[in-house]
């Protein structure tokens, strides 16, 4: 092609129009990448809101920060336990729980198999026994005088006392659950979260010895809350 006495190849033209049509189409390209980017992190923060609503009800209600809670009393003294045997008491809430009412201490103790004692204070309701040379504890409680149903939670201590993570996580995800990992800062808790029949959504929270390579479990938190609609 001639133009003002030059020649210019038809190839350089084709690929002036490429550069000029990729310069208009990459805004629009980043425009859809940052709104992907949106949804993922909105995502996130959702389920990391629900995790910290976990951890939140650790605290009982009264107590304005964390430092000036004491402690809930003792619990009375429960059966020895096998590891396996609380894994499988663990998998037996989670296929239980569906209903608010599924969380009352009864229901919690029958799916247990033994009874929940009233802590000295009233606050809580469990047991506290032995599993080899360590020690577990099953509570259940109202994080709040208002709140729809109760928290159930299992404590194995000391530190070095815990589930096998593979043991407690691969009936979950076979049983539908989803998994949800912390992707940044010290959180240690892995949650699981699935739709239940009733509309709400029950959430199984463990914390592990390692985020990144979790082996075990030490605490295991059952909760059910309302579904979030953009759950599927």
């Amino acid at each position: 092609m001639l133009r003002n006495g030059c020649h210019i190849p038809v190839a350089v033209l084709v690929g002036v129009v490429a550069l000029a049509v990729s310069a208009c189409a990459q805004p629009s390209k980043n425009k859809k990448e940052e709104a992907l980017q949106d949804a993922v992190s909105a995502e996130i923060r959702r389920e990391q809101d629900k995790a910290a609503a976990i951890s939140d009800s650790l605290v009982p209600e009264g107590a304005s920060t964390p430092s000036e809670w004491k402690g809930f009393p003792a619990l009375k003294p429960g059966p020895e336990l096998s590891l396996a045997e609380l894994v499988a008491q663990v998998h037996g809430l989670a296929k239980d729980l569906r209903t608010y009412a599924d969380a009352d201490p009864e229901n919690v103790a029958r799916v247990l198999g033994f009874a929940l004692p009233s802590d000295a204070e009233d606050r809580r309701r469990g047991v506290s026994g032995k599993v080899g040379s360590s020690t577990y504890e099953w509570a259940v409680w109202k994080r709040s005088p208002s709140a729809a149903g109760h928290s159930v939670q299992l404590v194995l201590s000391p530190a070095e006392a815990c589930l096998s993570f593979d043991a407690l996580s691969k009936p979950l995800l076979a049983d539908g659950f989803r998994m949800y990992v912390p992707t940044y800062g010290d959180d240690r808790r892995i949650t699981f979260d699935k739709l239940v029949d009733s509309g709400l959504t029950l959430y199984v929270a463990a914390t592990v010895d390692r985020r990144d390579a979790p082996t075990c479990a030490r605490v295991v938190m059952l909760e059910l809350e309302p579904s979030d609609e953009s759950l599927g």
